[in-house]
Formats: structure tokens, sequence, C-alpha cells
């Protein structure tokens, strides 16, 4: 039993490393990144899926995406995808309330965003990555207030956007990389400040969202000078997130999670045990800007 305990880990393990599309450490070199947001502020939650092109059934379900949330990003091959928004809950097979196409090329990364107010709420996809001056940083601002529908937005006092509206969002601007406020100002009077450690090579968006009270800044690392895999973030409530996994995954992590019990025991570990777990980082070998870790 032990023996075969270890060779179905072994097998297994080799599965999971070599043939998961999601294993970070082994993901061909020419793949990008593809990261969904909801920043519709009159918008309810909605279901948000990700197809390959022509395929029915989905790569990545995300279930009741809420205003302010934005996906972790997903590495996916290049290609053309297709995103679709339909009402939470609302049946995979009904008509979309929303629907786009993303081409993604080799070592770029984007945002496919819902944005807009309920009425003429759009999606629009985001180029994420952009080249840099060498030790200079990059930051975009996205409007999503509703309540401050023309913002005046300022950099350590150098202007960053006069008058942005609703649903749209600024290019990159490039700043030294040293630590600055981050300042916007409603039309109406409302203002908020955030602090960003600007550092060589990063890029950051800024989301401007409506907050309990007043104006709410969202930052969101989005590259830095050394590419390594995102991890993207989750600010706000995201809600459930399902993917679609093949059967041979699914049967590799059972035989995973059979050979650790075996060994477990043999051990005599207890609930009370811990184990730390430590993903690889693929690294860049251009030193372009790309998705954050």
């Amino acid at each position: 039993m032990r023996n075969l305990r270890t060779t179905l880990f072994l097998g297994t393990a080799t599965l999971l490393l070599s043939a998961s599309p999601m294993s970070p450490a082994h993901a061909a070199p020419g793949d990008g990144y593809v990261r969904l947001a909801h920043l519709s502020p009159d918008t309810p939650e909605v279901d948000v899926y990700l197809y390959s092109a022509g395929k029915k059934t989905p790569r990545l379900v995300l279930r009741h995406v809420g205003y302010g949330a934005l996906s972790p990003y997903q590495r996916l091959g290049t290609g053309s995808y297709t995103v679709m928004m339909r009402p939470a809950d609302a049946p995979a097979t009904s008509k979309p309330v929303l629907s786009t196409n993303v081409r993604v090329q080799s070592g770029d990364s984007y945002t496919v965003a819902g944005m807009g107010p309920y009425k003429g709420i759009k999606l629009d996809i985001l180029k994420d990555t952009a080249d840099l001056p060498a030790g200079r940083a990059g930051v975009r601002v996205i409007a999503a207030s509703l309540k401050q529908p023309a913002l005046n937005v300022t950099a350590g006092g150098q202007s960053l956007a006069d008058g942005l509206q609703l649903a749209n969002a600024t290019p990159y601007r490039v700043l030294d990389a040293a630590p600055k406020t981050i300042r916007v100002q409603g039309r109406k009077g409302d203002a908020v400040s955030l602090r960003l450690p600007l550092r060589a090579g990063a890029l950051h968006t800024v989301v401007v969202l409506d907050g309990k009270k007043g104006l709410r800044l969202l930052d969101q690392r989005d590259a830095r000078q050394s590419a390594q895999t995102p991890k993207g973030g989750v600010d706000t409530g995201l809600g459930g997130l399902a993917v679609q996994t093949p059967w041979w995954q699914a049967l590799a992590m059972a035989g995973l999670a059979l050979w650790f019990s075996g060994r477990a025991r043999a051990r005599g570990f207890d609930g009370r045990s811990r184990a730390r777990w430590f993903s690889g980082r693929a690294r860049s070998a251009d030193g372009q800007a790309r998705p954050q870790p």
C-alpha cells in the first residue's frame, strides 16, 4: 500500500506540474494575462464568464461579482477569448447582458471591466502593460464614481487628469520612482488622497470608487520591472469563484490528498499540524514591465 501511494503521488505531481493550464512556473513563455472587473456604480452583482473563442464551456466563472471588485490575473495562451456578464445566478445558457472579445498578445496583460452607469454599461478592454523609461514608474486613473462624475487628479502636485469623466481612464503617466500622494478632487467638492510607494518599473492603476461616505481610492499594482506571474488583487467582495477543472486534475488532486493522508497517519500528525507551501516564480528574460506577483 505504501508503494502504491508513493507511485500515485509521483504520477499525480507530474500531472499537476506539467499539464495544469494555470501552473505559474510551467506556463508557456508566450502567454498573456487577463483580469475581470466590475466598475459600474449602480449595476447589481453579476456572474462573469471567460471562454476561449468558439468554445461553449467556460474556462472560468466568477460568481456574484460586485461593484469595485477586480479578479486575480488569469494566465492565458495567446489568442482570442470572449468575456460575458450575466445577472447573478442567471443560467449559464441565458443571453448575456454584456459580451466582448479580447485578443491576448504574448507577454501583455489586460483588464476587462464593466464600466459606466447601469443604463449605459459597457465592457471596456484596458491594456495593463506599457514601456517605461529606465528608473521610472507609471500611474493610470480609472473614473468609476457616479457621485462625482468629473474628477481632477494630481500626483505629488503634478496634474494627471482634469475633468476625468465616469467610465474613462487616463493613459499611464510616467513619474519619478518615489513615493507620491495621489489626490482626487470631485467637481462637487469631495476629495480623497492616497500615498503610493512608486518603485522603478512599477505600473499602478488607481480606481476612483463611490464609498459609503464620499470617494474612495483603490490601488492596483499592474506590473513591476521583474516579470513574475501575477496574482492580481481582490479588494472588495468578489464572491464565489468557480474554475472549470478537467477530470484528470480532479483525479490527480484526489490521489495527492490520499498520499498525504497516509503519510500523516504514518507519522502521527494531528489536526494541529501545519504545512507551508511555496510556489515557484517565473522570471523575465527581457526586463520589461509585466503583471505583478
